[in-house]
């Protein structure tokens, strides 16, 4: 396959040097992991926000909420550690030839943990990449 889209690519002029589209996708477990993904990570061993009164109706993307899971003691060592997993595949996948990757944060409901990591990951993703674009399978279903 990589060698069919060498060949398409220097025959019929396609852009080879366009870079790779980053997708960054959190989900609920409850409603299955999105076929779309090409790596999924799981949140749940995260502190549930949905279990503080205050914070079960807010969103993962609200300060609130984002406090709280930072403040969670696994939270930094996982996202340091997830860093250092993606930042030297992503170059690989480039060089295979990939035009996209959609990197699955999921947790249980979909609102708060998986969310909260999603806008994380896609925030330092646009520190190293052009393009990335991020969805939140549940929020956008629930509106």
């Amino acid at each position: 396959a990589g060698d069919l889209k060498r060949f398409l690519n220097r025959h019929y002029a396609f852009d080879m040097m366009a870079s790779l589209g980053i997708f960054v996708m959190s989900f609920s477990y409850r409603k299955g992991v999105p076929q779309e993904a090409d790596l999924v990570f799981d949140t749940r061993f995260l502190k549930n926000p949905f279990y503080v009164e205050d914070l079960r109706p807010l969103m993962g993307t609200d300060k609130l909420v984002g406090e709280f899971i930072e403040k969670d003691e696994s939270f930094p060592q996982f996202f340091n550690n997830l860093k250092r997993l993606l930042e030297p595949l992503i170059p690989r996948f480039e060089a295979e030839g990939k035009k996209y990757l959609t990197i699955g944060l999921g947790c249980t409901g979909g609102h708060h943990r998986s969310v909260f990591v999603a806008e994380r990951v896609a925030e330092w993703l646009k520190t190293i990449s052009k393009k990335v674009e991020i969805n939140h399978r549940e929020l956008a279903s629930d509106s």
